[in-house]
């Protein structure tokens, strides 16, 4: 979808205030003529140039290098790097070098965090969503966009405040998330009508023409596909409209009007070829080719599936052929060189053809006698041949009835097997109905942030559906946060999650007064009375190993209380981060014989920014390695201490690609689950 348009207008409003606000008239070649040749008055001054010079258009490379200039005076003369950082980022966006964008990006939001400006910042979080936009990472995309989107709502800065709706609308398209598309382009088209903002209005509902297309709701799709058009005709603005009537054929074909949907494709074809816009060209040439091929015209079909193929692979076509010539040329020279080395060896063949002959000669006499010798035999052997075909015949008729027996089983065995396959396949849909119900049930991301800001889950099953479950909620002024590994996994285990969920939604909503050791017995308590556990031999074993924490948020005290699972705190003391252990009781949620023994409940203030851990076994107990042994507590205690001063969501990035090699080629042992949150 093209209509990502408005990340690059604001940048570029940005840009040019800046330009106005900073180079108070001078040209940018009459400041950079100041500074290569020293006649700045101090180190200061020379700084306040380099963020002039920055500020105003030019050439990309040599903006890198005032940036890189800028940041280090400012550094020296502890100045705000802000604006540096930020356009260093945007010179390493355009260098394609997006980890070292990302870095200036994130240096350039804590000055304006620090400082409080607050539009700048928002600012910096568009172009941070931006970057990751290009990575392909649309999680923390969207992330960042939020981010912006709540500066805007608090500014009240209308135009950005639908602009970073309308590029949430985007993000969660190219995510395939319609329904949350649908809701913020529906947001940013009001507050662009609301402005009078017509050409981004009409952005805005042709953009979601294209969505309702992809939910094929094709009348909706027509009604604002139509209405996007006309608004963009009218302003002379063909670019966008070509998608649109693009995907308005693609509408029609499949209505059946074949004959609007040619005419509609085939403008839009010449159109976004006269414009050179490949993207546009190829999907154009793509419905062209269906429409050719639904009406028996494979001739044209094939023309233009062979421009959609051209136009999506260039590069790739070119270095195919490049390969074939050279695959051609290599094999021409080695047919010459073989008829140069027959030329010159055939004085050698021609006297190896006489001498075989003469071999052939004395050959075939052996074999005349030998021929002689054996016809003496053969009136005796012809008539062991016949004794020895009539006993072939005969077992000849009993194989062909044990392959017709086995013809007959392997049918009946196919049969059998179509059967299974199909229950499989059955099986397969059932569990994967699970986990959507599964995955419906667990708290959200946006719901967890709203709780707690700074936060991650690692969360990886093993199978499709999980026995690690997570569980957040909000009683008054307390917070209770759970992870929960449960007997097994899988199917089995997935059903002690639903279990363990629906008791602790029942126990903490009547509790009156939030104990975390309390909520431990109470949910023993059910678990056994659920499984009817009473300690016999023959009665089932499942629990729960659990971490459980209550957070005071007037207080900072956090309660907490675990079977088997430890609670680890990180805090800083004298700027050195100390990792404390708070072990857990040894015994599970559920039958065991300190059944009646109440879980020990421990309680500490945290202060701001601590770190706290809670986790299930699968990561510990995952085998690989050089000597493919567990990773264990110890290393994992190493990790966090390393990256514990790193956002929540890269640490979640850095958890998941240690486990990835750790484990290497080895099979997932467990489900996975890591929860971690700062104060």
């Amino acid at each position: 979808m093209f209509y990502r348009n408005i990340p690059c207008f604001c940048f570029a409003i940005l840009v040019v205030i800046s330009s106005l606000t900073c180079v108070s008239g001078q040209s940018r070649d009459s400041l950079i003529y100041i500074l290569n040749n020293g006649l700045e008055k101090n180190d200061t001054d020379r700084f306040n140039l380099l963020c002039k010079v920055i500020s105003s258009p030019g050439d990309d490379e040599n903006n890198k290098v005032y940036c890189e200039q800028a940041v280090k005076l400012a550094e020296k003369l502890k100045l705000d790097a802000a604006k540096p950082y930020y356009y260093l980022g945007y010179s390493y966006v355009d260098g394609k070098n997006l980890p070292a964008a990302l870095d200036n990006f994130i240096k350039a939001a804590n000055y304006y965090k620090k400082t409080g400006n607050n539009h700048r910042l928002g600012a910096t979080y568009m172009a941070i969503a931006e970057t990751y936009n290009k990575q392909g990472n649309h999680h923390n995309e969207i992330y960042y966009m939020g981010q912006a989107l709540k500066i805007f709502e608090n500014t009240r800065d209308t135009l950005s405040l639908a602009t970073e709706m309308n590029n949430l609308g985007y993000a969660y398209y190219s995510n395939e998330q319609y329904d949350s598309a649908l809701f913020f382009y529906s947001r940013a088209q009001n507050l662009f009508l609301r402005i009078h903002d017509s050409i981004n209005y009409a952005y805005c509902i042709g953009n979601m023409g294209l969505v309702y297309f992809k939910l094929s709701e094709y009348d909706l799709a027509k009604k604002y596909l139509l209405k996007g058009i006309g608004s963009l005709t009218k302003n002379d603005d063909e670019r966008p409209a070509i998608e649109f009537n693009i995907a308005y054929a693609g509408i029609l074909m499949n209505e059946g009007n074949i004959s609007k949907a040619h005419s509609l494709a085939t403008k839009a074809f010449n159109k976004a070829d006269e414009l050179g816009i490949e993207e546009y060209k190829g999907a154009a040439a793509w419905l062209l080719a269906q429409i050719y091929r639904n009406s028996g015209r494979y001739d044209s079909a094939f023309r233009y599936i062979t421009e959609y193929i051209r136009t999506n692979d260039t590069l790739q076509s070119v270095s195919n052929i490049r390969k074939m010539a050279d695959l051609r040329t290599a094999f021409e020279v080695g047919q010459k060189q073989s008829e140069v080395e027959i030329l010159q060896k055939s004085k050698v063949f021609r006297g190896i053809v006489i001498l075989g002959l003469v071999v052939i000669l004395i050959l075939a006499i052996g074999l005349i006698v030998v021929y002689y010798m054996s016809l003496k035999r053969s009136k005796k052997l012809m008539a062991e041949l016949d004794e020895r075909r009539v006993l072939l015949e005969k077992q000849s008729t009993e194989l062909k009835k044990k392959n017709d027996q086995i013809i007959k089983t392997n049918e009946e065995l196919k049969q059998l097997y179509e059967i299974t396959n199909s229950q499989k396949e059955e099986i397969i849909s059932s569990i994967n109905y699970a986990q959507r119900i599964q995955m419906a049930i667990l708290p959200p991301e946006t719901y967890i942030t709203e709780l707690i800001n700074e936060n991650f889950v690692f969360y990886k099953p093993k199978e499709i559906v999980s026995g690690d479950f997570y569980w957040i909620k909000q009683i008054d002024h307390h917070i209770v946060l759970v992870a929960a590994d449960c007997t097994g996994h899988g199917v089995p285990g997935a059903f002690m999650s639903m279990l363990g969920i629906g008791y602790l939604n029942e126990i903490v909503q009547n509790k009156k007064e939030i104990r975390a050791n309390q909520i431990l017995n109470e949910l023993r308590k059910e678990i056994k009375h659920s499984l009817r556990q009473t300690g016999k031999k023959e009665e089932s074993r499942e629990g729960i190993e659990m971490a459980l924490c209550v957070i005071d948020t007037t207080t900072s005290v956090l309660q907490y209380s675990g079977a088997f699972n430890s609670l680890y705190i990180i805090s800083s003391t004298s700027g050195k981060p100390q990792l404390t252990e708070i072990k857990a009781d040894m015994m599970p949620v559920g039958v065991h014989f300190l059944s009646d023994k109440s879980f020990t409940n421990h309680e500490i203030k945290l202060e701001i920014g601590d770190t706290f851990y809670i986790f299930t076994d699968g990561f510990i107990d995952q085998a690989g390695g050089n000597k493919n042994t567990r990773f264990g507590s110890k290393n994992l205690k190493k990790l966090l201490l390393k990256i514990c001063d790193q956002p929540m969501f890269e640490q979640r990035d850095i958890l998941e690609r240690k486990f990835n090699e750790w484990k290497g080629d080895q099979a997932q042992r467990d489900d996975i689950l890591i929860i971690g949150a700062r104060i």
